[in-house]
């Protein structure tokens, strides 16, 4: 194949692999040819793991899509909030964050849900390897967040987040092209199907809860949903946000 152009290897490949083979070859050419821009574009060098593991990652997202081009509920949000504000009645707030430690690839996402009275009806942690885009685990943070809600019978929702760009993606106020695209649209598919559902942007001083359990969740295993009943470690670190 050394003398053979890109279309050419892709379709010999094309009778030689497996379809889901085929796919993630395509996605790692795509995300070495994103590294190199950056590197020749913006000199940022990547980490080759890192490169490898957005590949997988966008596959992953892109086989979970079931609904794309669809239409979120839009919100406002508001730079100049300090502090925490409970949903309006009959709502529940969704916090979500993530947390990364770069030494070990490793990504914490975590979640709270409060009503209106600002009590805890529920929360989550959840441990898995980082893709090598901090929004993308953001991103996660948000699918992860609707799934402890859907969990929890809580609905409607207000989902808040402190990546204002995964909440302008998701809005669809910008576009991308990066795998985060995948993972955003999957967000607005599931927001879509719930009855009424909106996703805001927060400060991160708003966000601290959320954040707090993003970094405990970093020494988790598997995936964990607490519905009121919290362990003490849990209701020591909620107590001090509520």
């Amino acid at each position: 194949m050394a003398h053979q152009d890109m279309l050419s290897i892709l379709q010999d490949l094309a009778g030689k692999r497996k379809k889901d083979d085929l796919g993630l070859i395509i996605a790692t050419c795509w995300a070495i040819w994103y590294a190199r821009n950056r590197v020749v574009n913006e000199g940022k060098q990547e980490d080759p793991q890192m490169t490898a593991a957005g590949a997988a990652a966008t596959v992953e997202s892109y086989l979970r899509i079931k609904c794309p081009n669809v239409q979120v509920v839009p919100s406002q949000h508001n730079n100049n909030q300090q502090v925490w504000n409970p949903p309006p009645i009959g709502w529940y707030k969704v916090n979500v964050d993530a947390a990364i430690q770069m030494a070990d690839s490793k990504a914490g996402l975590g979640v709270v849900v409060r009503d209106s009275s600002g009590k805890i009806l529920a929360a989550a942690v959840q441990s898995t390897g980082f893709r090598g885009d901090v929004a993308c685990m953001e991103a996660e943070a948000v699918l992860f967040g609707i799934q402890v809600a859907c969990q929890a019978k809580c609905n409607p929702i207000i989902i808040e987040s402190d990546s204002l760009e995964v909440v302008e993606l998701s809005l669809q106020r910008k576009s991308s092209m990066a795998e985060i695209c995948w993972a955003v649209e999957e967000i607005q598919a599931c927001l879509k199907n719930q009855s009424r559902a909106s996703i805001q942007f927060v400060p991160r001083n708003c966000n601290v809860a959320a954040h707090s359990l993003a970094k405990v969740a970093l020494d988790f295993e598997s995936p964990v949903v607490w519905l009121e009943d919290f362990p003490v470690q849990i209701i020591l670190l909620l107590s001090k946000f509520v």
